[in-house]
């Protein structure tokens, strides 16, 4: 999670909770068109996400779940 923040050049951070693959579960996603280009930091957090009707649908953003979201935005050069 470090690296993350690290590579996001970001000041500040908490982490709060480690442990499975489903509890830290971290993606970045991309809209393409109609459909969503998902990187997972780990390959084995694709296993959370689900397929309805033969179809993606990346965690957090295609069905509600019970665990804690944050996201992150890029910041415009010079703020």
């Amino acid at each position: 999670m470090a690296r993350v923040f690290q590579a996001y050049r970001c000041r500040y951070a908490m982490h709060l909770d480690m442990n499975a693959l489903e509890h830290t579960y971290l993606a970045v996603y991309k809209r393409e068109g109609p459909s969503w280009l998902v990187q997972h930091l780990i390959q084995g957090m694709s296993e959370v996400d689900m397929k309805t009707k033969g179809q993606y649908v990346p965690r957090f953003l295609g069905y509600p779940d019970n665990r804690d979201f944050f996201y992150l935005t890029r910041r415009e050069p010079g703020q």
